[in-house]
């Protein structure tokens, strides 16, 4: 992955579904996860963006998990993937908070209607957890289906947008 950033900010802070880690580029989010361990997930971070510099700045990791979580603010971000990855990502922020949509309407919507593998890929490959709403995405038959985060975190994000 060609990912080439001179330079990340990240810090860890409070949601209201548990520590996250926020990194940023200039004013963009470039990743938003939610984890248990500190040191594992700043690995994941640093494999994402493997020719960049990381600034670590939990203060003003906190002021934006408050202008995401509690203030919901919108967010410049900044995508970071291959043409498709980017493509499927803005399809997903189309997605209205409290619905939900499929992995098929998603494939429709993007013109590749029987790409459901690479479209289902590239949901879970979304390094911007709640910002890039994946969480929407459920399968045809109605049941939840994976999150790279976790089924319970899926399940508490989409309750808390009444989606369930």
């Amino acid at each position: 992955m060609a990912n080439k950033i001179i330079s990340i900010s990240y810090g860890y802070a409070q949601s209201p579904f548990g520590t996250c880690c926020i990194a940023w580029v200039n004013d963009q989010i470039c990743a938003l996860s939610f984890f248990d361990e500190d040191d594992f997930e700043f690995d994941k971070l640093k494999n994402h963006f493997p020719d960049s510099r990381f600034e670590r700045n939990d203060i003003l990791a906190k002021r934006k998990a408050t202008s995401i979580f509690i203030n919901k603010e919108k967010q410049s971000l900044l995508l970071i993937g291959t043409d498709f990855q980017r493509k499927i990502w803005n399809e997903l922020l189309r997605i209205p908070a409290g619905t939900t949509s499929t992995y098929s309407d998603v494939a429709d919507a993007v013109g590749h209607p029987s790409a459901l593998r690479a479209v289902g890929t590239a949901i879970g490959a979304n390094p911007i957890a709640y910002l890039v709403p994946c969480h929407r995405i459920i399968r045809s038959d109605g049941s939840l289906g994976g999150y790279r985060w976790g089924l319970e975190m899926k399940k508490k994000i989409l309750a808390s947008e009444n989606a369930l």
